[in-house]
């Protein structure tokens, strides 16, 4: 007897996850920041911007549409120096980094450096850095610096390095005049909060929100809402591109069926693909052919905590389910609390302010 065999679960997930679904508003940030590298050279101060969303809604994914349109080429521009010498170097008009977990206006040169082929990468104070990092970039055609993870600056104890990375970043641009585009999550804005000069540098902010399901139309007359429109094409698109074919039961044009597909993901393309790859996962495990709704009633279990402290979570392919709306995801867009110090454990500052107060007192 022949028996169907499942793919390997490495070639399922790796072309789940390969999956990109067009949508028009993504479309539109890739070109607005297209056009502003664009702007290189044709304006007396280039323009910055930062690009905001939650986690999981395709901010990454920007990063490497947006390098598509500005490869790097090996040995591919040629630099005439002092005496009439010549250097080969890379042809870099883009350049993509990740935030450093500690960023400082230090490691963040260095990293910049690492990029653009400086083999001397970890050597040299801040003017010395800053020094090579106008020389490589001017060197290597850099037009724009895109740097990803940026609310890294504004996390936690970040206060006093946020104020002095917002400041380096201020005259860097001042120095390469390339645009520099930061990418991250909400709180990232708090980064130019502090100085007019540095935030006017900076364009307005360009939000990525999640799919809104957006209220049901009351006639039959009225319109659906757009971006649920959208949501229910990303479905589709999804289902077809899917490494595992659907069960008839699972239509997700059918706005009950979707309804439950958006409350898993909250509208955020990353926490549908999150469902769907363990879904997928625990497919190749069990040996399972068909993206059922039994599959993705255990996949949304893997896939995610139902019990937080912001929220509380029902699986929509389970008994509870009774169609209600998501609850939000958390905001991104406010500050991580500081941790806390120990008790005792005051700054030198602090306990000389103290001190001083306490012997002034009449």
């Amino acid at each position: 007897m022949m028996t169907t065999k499942i793919p390997p679960s490495d070639d399922i997930l790796g072309e789940l996850d390969s999956i990109f679904i067009e949508h028009p508003a993504f479309e539109d940030v890739v070109e607005e920041v297209i056009a502003t590298i664009g702007l290189h050279g044709k304006v007396r101060e280039a323009p910055n911007l930062f690009i905001t969303g939650p986690s999981g809604i395709g901010k990454t994914t920007l990063v490497t549409k947006i390098e598509e349109n500005f490869p790097r080429v090996v040995d591919g521009r040629r630099v005439n120096l002092p005496g009439g010498l010549e250097a080969v170097c890379d042809s870099v008009p883009l350049l993509c980094i990740d935030m450093p977990s500690q960023p400082t206006p230090i490691s963040v040169a260095r990293v910049l450096l690492k990029h653009l082929g400086d083999e001397f990468w970890r050597k040299g104070g801040r003017d010395d850095l800053n020094t090579r990092l106008v020389l490589y970039t001017q060197a290597c055609g850099v037009r724009g610096i895109v740097v990803d993870e940026a609310q890294r600056a504004v996390d936690r104890d970040g206060v006093v390095r946020r104020e002095d990375l917002a400041e380096w970043l201020k005259e860097i641009h001042s120095q390469i005049n390339v645009s520099f585009i930061l990418l991250g999550m909400g709180r990232v804005r708090h980064l130019f909060d502090h100085d007019d000069q540095i935030d006017r540098r900076w364009d307005e902010e360009i939000q990525m929100p999640p799919y809104i399901w957006g209220k049901d139309p009351v006639k039959d007359t009225d319109p659906v809402p757009e971006s649920r429109l959208f949501f229910l094409a990303l479905l589709v698109a999804f289902k077809e591109e899917s490494p595992l074919p659907y069960a008839p039961e699972i239509d997700v044009l059918d706005e009950d069926e979707a309804k439950k597909f958006y409350y898993a993901s909250r509208g955020v393309v990353g926490l549908l693909k999150k469902l769907l790859s363990r879904a997928m996962w625990i497919a190749t495990r069990d040996g399972d052919l068909i993206v059922s709704a039994d599959l993705l009633r255990r996949g949304f279990d893997k896939a995610f905590r139902k019990e937080k402290l912001h929220e509380k979570l029902i699986n929509p392919w389970g008994p509870e389910w009774d169609g209600r709306m998501p609850p939000p995801i958390r905001d991104h867009t406010l500050l991580i609390q500081p941790k806390r110090t120990r008790r005792g454990k005051k700054r030198k500052s602090e306990r000389r302010a103290e001190l001083t107060t306490a012997l002034t007192k009449a």
